[in-house]
């Protein structure tokens, strides 16, 4: 099997790996000189997942998600999870997600400062992130650190 076609199996799998509170993955593909760690991390019952991809030390990749009740990931429910009418900014958890992805991506994980509540103190993060991210910073810390 050639390196380029292992390496995609091997991110793929990353998808797909099996669930368990606070574990982690790894992948390493050599031709492009990138890993991808995921962390998973149990929020009242739900999982949440988060894969950081590196290359050279910088983060390059942020992919988070939650698992819900019904075995759909939030980012599969998209608008209809239902929460763009609650949050104060107007916009649904895969969007606030999304914001939070590429600003950790810009801006690196540990730009990313928490009040003892759990919410972001960065006006800028909060300008696109109001829900909680104790839990989903705690997979993205875990997965960065790998």
């Amino acid at each position: 099997m050639n390196k380029k076609l292992f390496a995609a199996l091997t991110g793929a799998s990353l998808l797909f790996a099996g669930c368990s509170s606070t574990s982690s993955t790894a992948s390493s593909t050599a031709d492009a000189g990138e890993t991808s760690h995921t962390a998973y991390v149990d929020h009242d019952g739900n999982e949440i997942s988060a894969t950081v991809t590196k290359k050279d030390g910088k983060i390059t990749a942020v992919s988070i998600d939650e698992a819900t009740e019904d075995g759909k990931t939030k980012k599969e429910l998209g608008e209809e999870y239902g929460m763009k009418s609650a949050s104060g900014i107007g916009k649904e958890w895969n969007e606030q997600i999304e914001f939070l992805e590429n600003y950790i991506v810009e801006h690196g994980a540990d730009s990313v400062k928490l009040d003892a509540d759990g919410y972001a103190e960065d006006e800028d993060v909060r300008s696109g992130v109001t829900i909680n991210l104790s839990k989903i910073m705690e997979a993205v810390d875990e997965a960065a650190a790998e």
